[in-house]
This record gives C-alpha cells, structure tokens and sequence, in this order.
C-alpha cells in the first residue's frame, strides 16, 4: 500500500515539471485593463532599469520548500528544498514524510536530470532531447528567471541588450513590460509601480487557437540581500481537460553556496528515455 502511496507522490510531484515547462508553452488571457501606453523611449527605459535594479545580487539562493499540487479537484502536498547558483542550477528535492527524498529535478544551463528515488530510474537529457521542452521553446536562461524574480529576453543572457524591444502601459498601481518581438510567444511582466517589483508573469502563444490559460504570481516579498525576493510562487493553469494549480511556499532563505551543484547518480539507478519517464506525469 505504502509503495502506491509513493508512485503516486512521485507521478505527482513530477507534473511540476510539467507546470513549469508550461510557462514557456501556453496561452494567457491575462492583461492590464484601462492602460495607458508610455512611448517615452527614455521613460520606458528608465523604468526597465529600476525593475532589472531589484534583482538581488546574490550568487546563491537556498530555502525550504513547501509544495501544493492540485490536479483537478485532488490535492497534493510535499516538503523540500530549493538550491540555485545563478548561471549553474536549479536544484528542486522533493520529500515525502518518514521516507525521505523521493525525487530530485536538476536544471542546468545544458541538461535536465530528474531522478525517481522510489524506482531507482533517472533521465538525464538535453532540453532538445525532451519533445514537450522543445516545443515550449524553453531554455535554462527563461527557467532560471522564473524562479530568481527578474524579468528575461529569451534566447539571450543580457536583457540590457534588448531593452529598446519592451513597451510599457501603465493601469492604476501597476506598469507592465510587454515584449512581442519574439517569433512564436509574447511576454508580459507585470510590475508594482511604485517599488518596480516583478509580482506577475504572463507568457502567450501567437497562434490564436491556443486556448490554454497560465498566469504566475509572486508575492509575499521578504528582505534578502540587498533587494526583496518572493516568498510566494503561485502558478495556475487552466488546460483543455482540467485545471492545475502549483503553488510553493519558501522559508529559510540563505545565500549558501556551500553545497554540490551537481549530482551523481548511482550505478543502481536506472537510465530511461526521456518520453518514457514523461508521458505518463499526468493522470
């Protein structure tokens, strides 16, 4: 009983993959009602450098990590810990009570290893390599901003670079940062005008027909190093069949960087396809 118990706490946790990759991949109907267009070019960037000014400027980010996961009208809730080293990994372990870590999900610049604890299998494979990371056009640069709070330029590590592709509207106490340049997705940041705070990502498809719906919302802002950083990650998605909501809560938030980036899998474990592993996530 308790070994079902467990697959379905692994098949669970890893739909977060799923939700995450999903950013890159869906449509939002989400937008800033009644907004007024600034078309100051020194205006919109001189408020795009006060949003990049609140990244923080740590190297390092650990906290732990509370998960809730609602797949329809079921829920699911884990603990772990979060560990990132800018421009190296994202590293998300997943826990479940008396048993221990049950999955562990490494993104690198490179590569994405997911290891399955309970089944002693693991996938290691480059973004290309993964059918549904590859049609959402995801890239480690797009992941890593999503979980560091900062608002990115995809296919580029330098969105100084690009700040002339970004218009800016403002509606009541927010401002928003479109880019639509981009070939097949347009990407909406959505900030608190007066602290110029990223507290919400929109990411939409250009093919009219897409009718799936994810927002991401940051809030909960604590003081950390010399900015905030959000506390709270909530991310909603609303599929053709059914409804998913992740939602992650972090506590302990250190700039510790004393702690291996990259894990080594076992010779017991076992390497299986990509698609093998994934196809089956979702119930």
């Amino acid at each position: 009983m308790r070994k079902i118990k467990l697959g379905r706490a692994f098949r669970s946790v890893s739909i977060v993959v799923m939700l995450l990759v999903l950013v890159s991949a869906c449509k939002s109907g989400s937008h800033v009602v009644g907004s007024n267009a600034i078309n100051n070019n020194n205006e919109v960037t001189a408020y795009a450098h006060k949003v990049l000014a609140n990244a923080v400027t740590a190297k390092s980010i650990t906290a732990k990590m509370k998960i809730s996961l609602a797949i329809g009208d079921k829920n699911v809730s884990l603990s772990g810990n979060l560990r990132m080293k800018r421009g190296d990994v994202i590293q998300l372990s997943m826990t479940f009570p008396i048993v221990g870590e049950v999955c562990r999900m490494e993104f690198s610049p490179t590569d994405v290893l997911v290891i399955d604890r309970i089944n002693t299998r693991y996938v290691k494979a480059t973004y290309d390599q993964v059918d549904f990371l590859r049609s959402a056009n995801l890239d480690y640069n797009v992941l890593e901003s999503i979980f560091w709070n900062e608002v990115f330029y995809p296919g580029s590590t330098d969105v100084n670079k690009h700040l002339n592709e970004y218009s800016i509207s403002t509606a009541g106490t927010h401002t928003l940062l479109n880019l639509t340049s981009a070939p097949k997705l347009d990407y909406a940041f959505l900030t608190i005008t007066e602290s110029a705070l990223l507290d919400r990502l929109t990411v939409s498809s250009k093919d009219v027909n897409d009718s799936n719906n994810l927002v991401c919302v940051y809030d909960n802002f604590v003081k950390f190093e010399n900015s905030k950083f959000p506390s709270h990650l909530k991310l909603t998605f609303a599929g053709e069949d059914r409804n998913y909501g992740l939602d992650i809560s972090l506590s302990s938030l250190t700039n510790n960087s004393d702690w291996k980036a990259h894990t080594e899998v076992s010779d017991k474990y076992e390497r299986i396809d990509p698609e093998k592993l994934f196809k089956n996530l979702i119930p």
